[in-house]
């Protein structure tokens, strides 16, 4: 069985504290007193009371699996977070509601955080692997503990990440593939400040993923375009990923394309899964090139996971040369830039090219 994510979460999330006091968030957020009257899906309800003029309730922050999306479901999954929403919040509950920054949204629907007494339901839900987390700026409180219960429920195993049946995609992906709709928000990262286009958003993990409406929206959030090379000193991409073995290939495989029209040295560069966490990072020994429109190729064995990892790629000095997170592997598939330094695929490719192009 692959690894967990690891035993030194709690160490990277020290580590991400430290730096997230150097982000302040601001907020303007207002509390209400009101009264479940029922619970839609996993993370809708509909109140007795009116607040800011409706009674319906997205909560925030978090996306759960669909229930009734354009007639398709996310099954087991959504029914599993409809129900277990429900007992935390039967009819008649009184709550306390938290808003945010924007406190409704485009449907009319009030969007805030759920209290139950002591209990904040929206983490409660992403805790027990009901949810995901989703955070649409400028709404950002409690993006720390939200991203940490992410990772518990993921460590653990619970509810959709349940290695023994998965989900195969986010509830945003399916609601994107069901609809015929490419990804059209930009996605930044918490911690570094930068962001990606909408069709590049695998290159920023779960736990560290901030949504903007516009390009603009992110620019005025403070975040920065992430270079084709990641901010490293060169190109260098992460071109494809084999991340489970099987019966074609015996070994996992991380394939690192140079688009450049010369030669790179790889000495001291460093292969790893999460940063700060997860496995032992691996120095590519002295002496390595990567030829102009060239490859390198690092084979591993059990090292990314197969319900989901990081991969990621440093420059020796430590700078994120590139980095990319799936969500979900299949033996002997890869992941893959197409074409070679291109955008990711949205799919498994059932005929890896290790070390070869991509197309």
């Amino acid at each position: 069985m692959k690894k967990s994510i690891s035993s030194l979460v709690l160490p990277f999330f020290v580590v991400l504290m430290m730096f997230s006091g150097l982000f302040p968030q601001v907020s303007s957020a207002a509390t209400y007193t009101a009264t479940i009257d029922r619970v839609v899906d996993g993370d809708t309800v509909y109140l007795k009371e009116l607040i800011k003029g409706t009674n319906k309730v997205r909560m925030l922050s978090i996306d759960t699996p669909e229930t009734n999306y354009n007639g398709q479901a996310q099954e087991p999954w959504g029914t599993a977070a409809k129900n277990y929403l429900t007992q935390l919040l039967p009819s008649g509950t009184k709550v306390t509601i938290e808003t945010d920054t924007e406190e409704t949204d485009a449907y009319g629907r009030l969007l805030a955080h759920i209290h139950k007494g002591t209990l904040d339901v929206n983490k409660e839900m992403v805790r027990q692997g009901h949810a995901v987390t989703y955070y649409i700026w400028p709404n950002m409180l409690h993006f720390e503990e939200y991203q940490q219960a992410y990772l518990e429920a993921k460590q653990n195993g619970r509810g959709m990440w349940n290695p023994s049946n998965p989900i195969n995609e986010l509830p945003f992906e399916f609601r994107d593939r069901v609809s015929g709709q490419p990804q059209d928000k930009y996605v930044g990262d918490f911690y570094t400040k930068l962001y990606v286009s909408p069709a590049d958003y695998q290159q920023v993990p779960i736990e560290k993923r901030v949504f903007f409406f516009t390009e603009s929206d992110a620019q005025a959030a403070g975040y920065t375009k992430k270079s084709s090379g990641g901010g490293g000193s060169t190109n260098l991409v992460i071109n494809e990923v084999l991340p489970a073995s099987g019966t074609i290939y015996t070994k996992e495989f991380v394939e690192i394309y140079n688009p450049a029209d010369s030669a790179v040295d790889l000495s001291g560069y460093v292969l790893d899964d999460i940063v700060n966490g997860g496995s032992s990072p691996y120095t590519i020994p002295n002496g390595t090139i990567i030829p102009a429109k060239g490859y390198f190729v690092w084979e591993t064995n059990n090292y990314y996971n197969n319900t989901g990892d990081d991969v990621t790629l440093k420059a020796p000095n430590g700078t994120i040369t590139d980095q990319y997170h799936y969500s979900t592997s299949s033996a002997d598939k890869s992941w893959a830039r197409i074409p070679n330094g291109g955008n990711w695929s949205t799919t498994m490719d059932s005929t890896p090219t290790k070390g070869a192009i991509n197309n």
